[in-house]
Parts: C-alpha cells; sequence; structure tokens
C-alpha cells in the first residue's frame, strides 16, 4: 500500500501522523483532518510553512496539535506579508513564543473555542515582534 500525498509531505518535514487512539510521540500527530483540510485549502506550501513554524523552532518542535496548526495557519492567512516578505523573521520570533504554554491557557479558557482563544494570544506576540509599534498622537 503507497502512501497517501499527505503522509509523503510530511515524511520530508520528519513529522508522523497517527491514529487518535495511539498515543502520540515527538514529531507525530492526530491532526490529519486540520492538515488535509489547510492543504487542501491553502496548498502544501502553506501548510509546509505552518508546520514549520512549528517543527523547526527551538521549544516548538512537538506541539502539532490540530489547534495550534490551525490557529497559526489563520495567522498567515491573515497576515501574508509575514509568511511573504519576511519568512525567516517570522520562523525566529515562534522561537521566542511558547506554543504549549500558551495551548494549555486556551484549553483552560473552555468552553471559548480552542483555536480561535490560541490565533488570539500567538497573533499578539507575533505583532508585538514583527510589526513597528504604532505611533500614537499626545491627547
Amino acid at each position: 500500500m503507497s502512501k497517501g500525498r499527505l503522509d509523503a509531505l510530511l515524511d520530508g518535514l520528519g513529522i508522523k501522523l497517527v491514529p487518535v487512539y495511539r498515543r502520540r510521540a515527538a514529531a507525530q500527530s492526530h491532526a490529519r483532518g486540520t492538515m488535509h483540510e489547510i492543504r487542501n485549502q491553502y496548498g502544501d506550501g502553506h501548510l509546509v510553512f505552518v508546520l514549520r513554524c512549528i517543527k523547526q523552532t527551538k521549544n516548538n518542535r512537538d506541539e502539532l496539535w490540530s489547534e495550534t496548526i490551525g490557529a497559526i495557519s489563520d495567522i498567515l492567512i491573515q497576515r501574508q506579508d509575514w509568511a511573504l516578505d519576511r519568512p525567516s523573521e517570522v520562523l525566529d520570533a515562534f522561537d521566542t513564543i511558547p506554543l504549549g504554554i500558551l495551548r494549555g491557557k486556551s484549553v483552560a479558557r473552555r468552553p471559548w473555542p480552542v483555536r480561535a482563544t490560541l490565533r488570539t494570544y500567538i497573533y499578539d506576540r507575533l505583532e508585538s515582534i514583527l510589526d513597528e509599534p504604532e505611533q500614537r498622537l499626545a491627547v
């Protein structure tokens, strides 16, 4: 039996998808549905960059949760200028963002949707790193 296209793509990133009834190990994810949805909607390049934001950063290599993947994808779709114009800066910024801690805070905020809450936390951190502070006039 040959591997599907998604599994083959993930092999190149060192990520393995496992069924939800199996416990995840390092570099494994249960997020097949989320990855498939992102790949179908935005393409391989977008999914690869989203996963690199997690897998190729210092402290987040194993934060391959569906909510985390989805939240990062949402942000990079909203702020395509970051991904297209400054990809190395985006990856450097993710080195400083503790995705596991932010996901834990988001889970604690249930019944609010974890992905939406996490998206807000991550976006706030990225914006403070990647965007120039807005100059405000004294009132």
